[in-house]
């Protein structure tokens, strides 16, 4: 069949399952039940500003996906999350991902980093444990250092040591939930510093077989396994095959499942703020290997969490990190999200969140960037307060509960099904 045949079918079953009549009430019904269940939110604010320019993009991109449940041939479309402690669990970034793949179709879990090799929290929907040697790691919240370089997801671990190593499982129980999408992966990619001097790295089964290798010569960062099955398992160790080879830099792997749909990588980092991942030219460099569509930047909590917010500082650290993302991925499109109301110290509200959301919206304004007011959708200056009330945040009233996570996660969903209706209507 002819490729503008096809797009002209596609396009109009999207229109026949997906137009006004269809679309905008079950995303109403959707937003009237949450604003029954939360009166303290802003539904009505529950859109994503310069959304059909800003996004156009991506929602041109999504057009070629196999849409549920059509389930047509199409392409792949990858989505990078960037941010802080709000990411890093997952519970957020997480839930975003479950419902685009959910409606557009699963092209893998996308990058995971091994969080537990490095001793802090990571996703639940995947488990990393040492299996040898000894491993040292940095991330964009420490002062950069040049022996040991920060990449794409925000954290590094380097090893001198051959016969190093790390297991990496998918949850059981995730497996057996057959109505949620399966993150067992065909494909796997790491992403290492190659050289002279690395270790080779082997990819191994669960019963110590032999899946691929790794040379630790290359002339790019990334280097692409495909295994011999879905797996929920693999094990990866460095090996020494010349005298010379001597360490090994790891900053991620990328899983996918040779399927058409949504790449959904999460990069977060706690504690991080925008000028922090500014002073680390490696991130930027290997962001093209995710070959992104569009980024999401949820970053400003720690940027104006301490007394002293300078609007205009800000301001240029914003467009330091925009202008980084766009001359390292051109064709991805940008959506800046205004940081959830938060408070200083447990019991202080913080005013500074509401001048940081300004240099946002007049920024995408500016820039042609799609913005998504989430603090107006949570309910404003203070709302904090309701959520820890409402059993939705913790109580530091910075971070979420896993219901709250859930529940922002699915205001952005909605959002961004919005804004794609009105993309499609334009």
């Amino acid at each position: 069949m002819a490729r503008p045949l096809l797009f002209l079918l596609l396009l109009g079953w999207y229109l026949a399952v997906a137009g006004p009549a269809r679309a905008q009430a079950p995303l109403s019904k959707q937003l009237d039940s949450l604003q029954a269940a939360y009166p303290f939110l802003h539904t009505s604010a529950n859109h994503i500003e310069n959304a059909t320019i800003g996004l156009q993009g991506f929602y041109q991109k999504l057009l070629q996906l196999p849409l549920h449940p059509a389930r047509l041939p199409g392409g792949r479309v990858a989505v990078v999350h960037l941010g802080d402690s709000h990411l890093q669990a997952d519970d957020y970034s997480g839930r975003v991902r479950q419902e685009l793949q959910r409606t557009y179709g699963n092209a893998g879990r996308g990058l995971v980093f091994p969080y537990g090799v490095a001793h802090t929290n990571g996703s639940p929907t995947y488990f990393t444990t040492a299996t040898g040697g000894t491993w040292r790691t940095r991330r964009v919240t420490n002062l950069p250092d040049s022996s040991l370089p920060v990449g794409v997801a925000g954290l590094s671990l380097a090893t001198a040591d051959s016969g190093a190593g790390f297991a990496l499982r998918l949850p059981q129980q995730r497996l057996l939930l057959r109505h949620r999408p399966t993150d067992c992966f065909s494909q796997l990619t790491l992403l290492r510093q190659p050289g002279p001097a690395a270790f080779d790295w082997q990819v191994l089964g669960r019963q110590g077989q032999v899946l691929g290798t790794v040379p630790g010569l290359g002339r790019g960062v990334a280097t692409t396994v495909r295994l011999d099955s879905l797996r929920d398992f693999v094990a990866l160790r460095t090996t020494r095959r010349r005298p010379n080879q001597s360490s090994a830099q790891l900053y991620g792997l990328v899983l996918e499942n040779d399927q058409p749909g949504i790449l959904y990588h999460g990069i977060g980092v706690n504690g991080a703020a925008v000028r922090q991942y500014n002073r680390n030219p490696l991130f930027f460099e290997q962001l093209p290997v995710l070959s992104p569509d569009l980024f999401i930047i949820s970053l400003g909590t720690n940027d104006a969490f301490s007394p002293g917010f300078n609007p205009v500082r800000f301001a240029g650290q914003l467009d330091t990190l925009v202008s980084g993302l766009r001359q390292r991925c051109p064709t991805a499109e940008l959506l800046l999200v205004a940081p959830a109301d938060s408070y200083r110290h447990r019991r202080d509200r913080n005013p500074d969140l509401a001048r940081l959301a300004a240099v946002l919206r007049t920024y995408a304004q500016q820039h042609d960037l799609a913005y998504w007011d989430f603090a107006a959708v949570q309910g404003g200056y203070g709302s904090m307060g309701q959520w820890r009330a409402s059993g939705l945040a913790l109580n530091d009233f910075v971070h979420f509960s896993t219901k709250g996570y859930d529940l922002q996660a699915l205001l952005l969903y909605l959002a961004l099904q919005d804004g794609f209706a009105a993309f499609l209507h334009r």
